[in-house]
C-alpha cells in the first residue's frame, strides 16, 4: 500500500506483441489520460511516443543501424513516474516483447516498490505471420512471402527482421522471459478476438485485467488498427524498395514510403484482397499455435479471453484464395496508376504551403530589419541623454523617438496637452 492511498501501487507492462491492437489500446490510453486518473491509473507519458523511447532506452535498441540519440534515459524517466504515483500505473509498447531476461528483470526491479504485472496481447498466429511479413516490406525488405515465410519458418538468424519475428511472437517464451520473475498470476494473456469483432472486445478484455472500472471507459477516435496494405499494394512497394536500393537514410525511408506512401496514401485508394496464409501452410501454423496453447495453460497464467481465438481457422479457410505472392503485371499497373495521381496531388500541396510559409518568413523578416532599425535609433538617443538630468533626459528623449512610433507621438501630445492642464491649475488664483 502506498502511505495514505489505501490502494495497492501496481504497475501494469503491457509489452506487446506487436499487431494485435496495441496501437488502437495505446490510443485509447493516451486520449483517456486524464479521465484514467480520475480513476487512480497514471498512464505515465507526457507525448504520445514516450513509451516507444522507453522500451528503445531499456534494450538499447537500433532500427537498421540508426540508434536512437533521444532515447537515453527514457526508462528511468518513466519508471520514477510510475513510483511517485500512489496507485495503479500502465506502461504500454509492443517494442517490449523483444527484451531479454535480464532487461525484463531490470526493468520490474525498477518499478518497485509497485506490485508488477505483466500483459500480453496476442492474435492467432496465421494472421501474424502475413502482418509482420507486410510489415517487413513497409520496412524496406523485398522478399517474397514464400522466401520470407521459409525464412522465419526455419529461424534463419542472418537477418534482423527475421530474428525479430519470434523475439516478440513466440508466446510462451515472450512470457517466460518477462514474467520469469512474477508468480502466474501476475502474468496475464489477452487474446485479440477474430477477425471482424467488434474493437470494444479487445479493449474490455484489456481493461479487465487493470480495473473492472475501465472496461466502460470512452474508445472515442482512437483508430482500430494499423492497416493493412493489399496484395497489389504490397507487390509495388517491393518493386519500390529493390528500385530504392538503400538510397535513403532510415530516416528519410519511414517518413516518406512507410508514412507517406503506405500509412498515408494507400488507404486512400482502398482494395480488397489482404494476404492471407496459403492454405498449404495452415497445418504447420496451427499445429504450432497448439502447442503454444498447451504450454500457456500448463504455466497457470491468467488469460483473458479464450485461447481458442490463438488456433487458426482452417475449416473457414477458402480453397480458392490466392497465394500472397500471386499479382498479375496489370493488377500491379493498375494500383500503380490509382496511386501516382495521390501522391503527385500531395507534391502539390506540399508546394503551395512551402511557397506560403517562404512568404511568410520573409514578411517576418523584412518586419525585424524595420524594428532593428527603430530600436537601434532609440539605443543611440539613449545614450547620448545619458548624462542629463532625469527629468530632462525623459522629455529629450521622448520628443526625439516619437517619429519611430505613432502611438508615442499620440502619447507625446497626451503628455504636453496635461502638462500645460497642470500648470494652468499651479497658478494663484485672484
Amino acid at each position: 500500500m502506498s502511505a495514505g492511498s489505501g490502494r495497492p501501487q501496481r504497475a501494469y507492462l503491457h509489452v506487446g506483441a506487436p499487431k494485435t491492437g496495441t496501437t488502437f489500446v495505446q490510443s485509447v490510453l493516451w486520449q483517456q489520460r486524464a479521465r484514467l486518473m480520475d480513476l487512480g491509473v497514471l498512464y505515465p507519458a507526457s507525448r504520445y511516443d514516450d513509451h516507444f523511447f522507453a522500451a528503445v532506452d531499456l534494450q538499447h535498441l537500433d532500427f537498421h543501424g540508426e540508434f536512437r540519440a533521444h532515447a537515453s534515459g527514457r526508462w528511468e524517466e518513466t519508471a520514477a513516474r510510475v513510483r511517485c504515483w500512489p496507485g495503479t500505473s500502465v506502461i504500454s509498447h509492443d517494442v517490449l516483447a523483444s527484451a531479454t531476461p535480464e532487461q525484463a528483470a531490470t526493468a520490474i526491479a525498477s518499478l518497485a516498490p509497485a506490485e508488477v504485472h505483466v500483459v500480453l496481447s496476442a492474435r492467432d498466429l496465421a494472421r501474424q505471420l502475413t502482418s509482420h511479413w507486410q510489415e517487413d516490406v513497409k520496412h524496406g525488405d523485398v522478399e517474397s512471402f514464400d522466401d520470407w515465410f521459409r525464412a522465419v519458418w526455419s529461424h534463419d538468424e542472418r537477418r534482423w527482421s527475421w530474428r525479430w519475428f519470434w523475439r516478440t511472437e513466440d508466446l510462451p517464451d515472450v512470457l517466460a522471459r518477462w514474467g520469469g520473475t512474477l508468480p502466474p498470476e501476475r502474468v496475464h494473456l489477452v487474446t485479440v478476438p477474430p477477425s471482424g469483432a467488434s474493437r470494444a472486445i479487445l479493449w474490455r478484455r484489456f481493461a479487465s485485467v487493470i480495473a473492472d472500472e475501465l472496461c466502460d471507459l470512452e474508445l472515442g477516435s482512437a483508430p482500430a488498427a494499423n492497416r493493412g496494405m493489399n496484395l497489389e499494394q504490397i507487390a509495388l512497394l517491393r518493386r519500390l524498395n529493390a528500385s530504392l536500393g538503400g538510397r535513403l537514410t532510415q530516416t528519410e525511408y519511414e517518413h516518406l514510403v512507410k508514412g507517406v506512401l503506405a500509412h498515408e496514401t494507400f488507404p486512400r485508394v482502398p482494395r480488397d484482397g489482404r494476404p492471407v496464409l496459403p492454405t498449404d501452410l495452415l497445418p504447420k501454423v496451427r499445429a504450432r499455435s497448439e502447442q503454444w496453447n498447451e504450454s500457456i495453460r500448463e504455466a497457470g497464467y491468467h488469460v483473458a479471453g479464450d485461447l481458442a481465438d490463438l488456433l487458426p481457422d482452417v475449416a473457414g479457410h477458402r480453397q480458392a484464395i490466392p497465394r500472397p505472392d500471386e499479382v498479375t503485371e496489370t493488377a500491379l499497373l493498375d494500383v500503380a496508376t490509382s496511386v501516382i495521381p495521390e501522391l503527385l496531388l500531395r507534391l502539390r500541396d506540399e508546394r503551395v504551403e512551402r511557397r506560403a510559409a517562404l512568404r511568410l518568413v520573409q514578411e517576418l523578416q523584412a518586419d525585424n530589419s524595420e524594428l532593428a532599425a527603430r530600436l537601434q535609433r532609440v539605443h543611440k538617443v539613449l545614450e547620448e541623454r545619458a548624462a542629463l538630468p532625469p527629468g530632462e533626459r525623459i522629455r529629450r528623449t521622448v520628443v526625439e523617438i516619437a517619429d519611430t512610433r505613432s502611438g508615442v507621438d499620440t502619447a507625446l501630445r497626451l503628455y504636453r496637452r496635461t502638462r500645460r492642464l497642470l500648470a494652468g491649475l499651479s497658478k494663484p488664483r485672484p
